[in-house]
């Protein structure tokens, strides 16, 4: 049977081979989240829409799990305009099955990217220049047209 050793709570547990992390850390009184996190944490899929998980970000050291996938790098980088290193040991809990043993660390430290981060705040501003001005546009058209009656 696979063991997990999670450092900062300082449990170990012994799951069956294929266990989901999360599900195994939270059973066990384990917080995977953020305090602010806590509330908000979803893994949802709704037809075309999904919600995954992104808040459950974990250290692994072992080679007992899956593969990560791309969408999980993405995820585990952000999602929104603060960007983070991802380095070859973040995980998302959500998307790890465990199939030997492993060390976790939870909430590890993670470094912020700059660049990333800098790219994706200056596309939003294109974003919301361009939204404002397609704004003011129809504003202006609208009182055209009113003025006209």
């Amino acid at each position: 049977m696979p063991t997990i050793v999670f450092e900062r709570e300082h449990k170990t547990l012994d799951v069956l081979p294929g266990t989901n992390l999360r599900k195994a850390a939270l059973k066990s009184g384990i917080h995977l989240y953020s305090p602010s996190w806590r509330v908000f944490h979803a893994n949802l899929r709704l037809g075309p829409l999904s919600f995954p998980c992104a808040a459950d970000v974990v250290a692994i050291e072992g080679k007992g799990v899956n593969a990560r996938t791309d969408e999980e790098e993405m995820l585990i980088a952000g999602r929104y305009l603060v960007k983070r290193k991802v380095t070859p040991d973040l995980r998302l809990a959500c998307q790890v099955s465990v199939t030997g043993d492993i060390r976790v660390t939870t909430r590890p430290a993670r470094a912020i990217d700059r660049a990333e981060t800098k790219r994706a705040v200056q596309f939003a501003l294109v974003i919301g220049f361009f939204s404002l001005a397609m704004l003011v546009t129809f504003a202006l058209i609208a009182l055209d047209l009113v003025s006209k009656l």
